[in-house]
């Protein structure tokens, strides 16, 4: 009769380190409920939409936060799942970063402004409307910026948008050109302004 080989115990799961910035956000957020996940570099939080602007206006004026910059804010088209609103911030106090998001009904995509937070969040928001048809209460001026101001049912970064499929099929004609698309080489004869370049008289 062979003997059992007792077989090798496998080292207990370590958990994985509390993160310091999540605590912190926590801490200062207590009846909020925060979804909070690990990214590549940044700490993401997932907050509803009538938690954002507390969310947001916290994270400036809560000293162990103090994110009083504003990288970016981007909108994202999820189709039949809704947009999602994405708010890039830094801190120079502490030096670190953290990205909060927020996921909207496709319906009607509304959502308090955060210009009274910080103040470069106006154009933000505003590009977000153009791009996305997205709606910053509150905003003092919500005016398109790209876009002219008479086109307000037109919204190109949502991928319903009619001419998504031409410029999908533009992408694939171009191929592996695609980076090269309306660059004008040097010397071409051709000037920034699309004219015929003059050659100077010695």
């Amino acid at each position: 009769m062979s003997e059992e080989t007792p077989s090798a115990e496998k080292p207990a799961e370590e958990a994985p380190p509390a993160n310091p910035l999540a605590e912190a956000f926590a801490k200062a957020l207590p009846k909020v409920a925060l979804e909070t996940t690990q990214g590549a570099i940044d700490l993401l939080i997932s907050v509803k939409p009538g938690d954002l602007h507390n969310v947001l206006s916290t994270a400036k004026r809560n000293s162990d936060l103090s994110f009083d910059f504003l990288r970016n804010l981007c909108g994202v088209d999820y189709e039949d799942e809704g947009f999602e609103v994405v708010y890039h911030l830094y801190s120079y106090a502490h030096g670190y970063n953290v990205t909060i998001k927020c996921r909207l009904g496709r319906d009607n995509p509304k959502v308090d402004t955060a210009s009274d937070i910080w103040r470069g969040a106006d154009w933000h928001e505003r590009e977000a409307r153009d791009m996305f048809g997205i709606v910053f209460e509150g905003h003092p001026n919500l005016v398109p910026l790209l876009l002219p101001d008479d086109m307000l049912d037109h919204f190109p970064l949502r991928k319903d948008n009619p001419l998504a499929p031409l410029e999908e099929w533009q992408g694939e004609l171009l191929g592996g050109e695609i980076p090269n698309a309306g660059y004008i080489p040097p010397g071409s004869g051709f000037n920034a302004g699309g004219g015929e370049a003059k050659e100077e008289s010695a």
